[in-house]
């Protein structure tokens, strides 16, 4: 008998701790998928502010989901639809991000020798226009900033959503200029 009590109350507070799970999915449209140009394996050729050509690829073109939210009470997922393209040039990697969750969220984080830097966008997404910047116009762009402390110098970077990465200009003073 007390073998059964406990059975049933096993039972009892494993179906009363069960809840509904909640599923919501984002996915990026076609159109939004447009912000990134890039395919697997397109070739970027940038030149440094020393006139020095340097050669790169896309090693890695990928839209998948990731899932988010509580598992707590609520029970509620998020699944949300994520556009990462990665390029290798020299002994750096940039990891170019577009996600969808409630809104569009767009980065571009550079990694070189264990140190990274990410850049944000200045403005909406849905702001492209032409902008003027170190002397140049560029069209259909948008100026993104690196995120850093208060107080020190930073980086920019033009992205366009025809060509991508436009120009580079890092807190040294150094840059890098996309060529054809």
């Amino acid at each position: 008998m007390k073998k059964i009590f406990i059975f049933l109350l096993l039972a009892i507070i494993t179906v009363s701790c069960k809840c509904e799970e909640t599923v919501t999915v984002y996915t990026l449209t076609d159109q939004e998928k447009t912000i990134v140009p890039y395919l697997l394996n397109d070739a970027v050729k940038w030149k440094d502010n020393n006139n020095i050509i340097h050669n790169g690829s896309v090693v890695k073109n990928t839209v998948d989901y990731s899932e988010g939210g509580s598992r707590g009470e609520d029970c509620n997922i998020l699944k949300y639809n994520r556009l990462i393209n990665i390029i290798e040039i020299n002994e750096e990697r940039y990891e170019i991000v577009l996600l969808k969750n409630t809104s569009i969220s767009f980065y571009i984080s550079r990694f070189k020798e264990e140190k990274a830097q990410t850049f944000y966008p200045t403005m909406s997404l849905n702001n492209f226009s032409t902008i003027e910047f170190n002397g140049e116009t560029y069209e259909n762009a948008i100026l993104l900033k690196q995120s850093v402390l208060d107080g020190e110098p930073f980086g920019h970077l033009v992205y366009s959503k025809t060509n991508g990465i436009e120009f580079i200009l890092f807190e040294d003073g150094t840059w890098y200029k996309r060529v054809e």
